[in-house]
């Protein structure tokens, strides 16, 4: 079973005296009494993201009052550093990193000293890491379309890398996510519903309700069994569902209107999403449709709070046209962070590329890899490690280019594919090995990367029927 959390401000005193509160810590993954567990790699509380054999807690204190604070343990300097920080009306600390190995644990404590008073409290804090579970069998699911027909295909893992089709009809402009122990079906434009798709009989649809009329969905973000957030990119409402509703009636929950962060026309382009914690990032293309989807001008990432819904930041980006084919927003190895691909002008090439967001500052970074460096709009990417990416870039003769690059360094380290056709998408399994959707005739299919040393697993695309468009992963 997957684990869903929320964020959770610790209890401080025992029944009955909550008016005497002063101090509570505010961290990930916590069960409401002073402890917080968290599976390496799960990133509704590894701040992280990656399964790097530790876990990083976002942690911080909130205070109630003018009170002295002292704090010990885990995360002490970073937390006593914040405190110092802390300028009203404010009453919690920014987030700090608080990094667990994996099978340990760690511990932290407060003490709260009211000056008038005299009233003293000392709140502790446990953190837990644990290892994520052993790895199983896995299949991935592949939308398959020639953009009239939408089809599914699923391919195993593991050699020799079984096909089957389910019969279960898609939309044929669609993306795939995984969830929990759900698939989810955008079926975008044209399509404009979200499909809810049952692993474990066949990928049968247990429900499909609409996003409105024209609002072309483009992501999914499931932050619980019965909460997840959908993108509509012709819309400016971010609509709020519950995807175990019983009927479609009952799937639309809320609504957030973020046209006041849009361009002149209203429409924010609302593409790709992130759940980090307590926290939904959304980016904001920003297009200017009476120029033909022109750039108008830096593109936005806003943040939600995923506990009262409400806009809590709005960080403003490097580049433009902050774009996303079909892989949401990833993290990067390591350091945790969102990173962003921004195409700007897709016409021309070298005023975009991929920059880090810093997810306890709330602040771009600039590009860290550019456009120039790869050799055209970069349409997909992956990141492997911190010197070890692939991208698909689309160069100044229209080429559709998988390649290889060192993030560290800023080049191509080498050339795996040229396609006049369409690269569609690329994904990394759950053992590490990298999925290219090639829709090069005449045989279009998945084809297979070691990221070791760049060799191609497969002597021919395997074949999943249509051409391959989007790829997810399920146990």
């Amino acid at each position: 079973m997957t684990l869903f959390v929320a964020a959770v401000l610790l209890s401080l005193a025992a029944p009955g005296a909550a008016a005497d509160r002063v101090l509570a810590w505010r961290v990930m993954g916590s069960d409401g009494r002073g402890r917080a567990v968290c599976h390496d790699g799960d990133a509704r509380c590894d701040r992280d993201g990656t399964a790097d054999g530790a876990c990083t807690f976002g942690v911080a204190l909130c205070l109630d009052g003018a009170v002295a604070v002292r704090v010990r343990g885990a995360g002490a300097a970073a937390l006593t550093q914040a405190l110092a920080t802390l300028v009203a009306p404010a009453t919690c600390t920014a987030e700090v990193p608080v990094r667990v190995r994996a099978g340990r644990r760690a511990h932290a404590s407060a003490l709260a000293r009211d000056p008038a008073s005299g009233h003293r409290e000392r709140r502790r804090l446990r953190l837990a890491c644990v290892r994520p579970p052993r790895p199983r069998a896995a299949r991935a699911v592949i939308v398959t379309t020639d953009f009239e027909t939408g089809l599914l295909a699923t391919v195993g893992v593991r050699p020799p890398h079984r096909v089957t089709h389910p019969t279960t009809p898609i939309h044929s402009d669609a993306v795939v996510r995984v969830a929990g122990e759900r698939v989810y079906i955008v079926n975008r434009f044209l399509g404009d519903n979200l499909q809810v798709l049952d692993p474990a009989h066949g990928l049968a649809t247990l429900l499909q309700c609409s996003t409105g009329p024209g609002s072309n969905p483009h992501d999914v973000a499931v932050l619980a069994p019965d909460k997840a957030y959908v993108t509509r990119y012709d819309a400016k409402e971010l609509w709020i569902v519950d995807p175990s509703a019983t009927s479609c009636a009952r799937f639309l929950r809320d609504t957030v209107d973020l046209s006041p962060w849009g361009d002149a026309d209203g429409i924010p382009e609302m593409d790709q999403m992130a759940l980090v914690g307590d926290r939904l990032f959304v980016s904001l293309e920003r297009l200017d449709r009476t120029r033909r989807f022109a750039p108008a001008g830096r593109s936005r990432l806003v943040v939600l709070d995923t506990a009262s819904d409400a806009v809590v930041g709005v960080i403003e980006l490097t580049g433009a046209n902050a774009f996303g084919d079909s892989s949401g927003l990833p993290r990067e190895p390591g350091s945790g962070k969102l990173v962003i691909d921004e195409a700007g002008d897709i016409q021309r090439t070298g005023d975009g590329g991929l920059e880090r967001v810093d997810l306890f500052t709330l602040t771009a970074e600039g590009f860290f890899v550019g456009e120039s460096d790869l050799g055209g709009n970069i349409t997909d990417f992956v990141l492997v490690s911190p010197t070890k990416g692939y991208a698909i870039v689309l160069d100044d003769q229209l080429r559709n280019i998988l390649l290889a690059f060192d993030p560290s360094e800023r080049r191509v380290t080498r050339r795996l594919l040229t396609r006049t056709q369409y690269l569609p998408g690329i994904a990394l399994a759950p053992d590490g090995i990298l999925w290219v959707a090639d829709d090069g005739l005449p045989a279009p299919g998945i084809r297979l990367f070691d990221p070791r040393n760049d060799r191609e697993l497969t002597r021919g695309a395997i074949d999943v029927g249509l051409p391959p468009f989007s790829i997810g992963f399920i146990p």
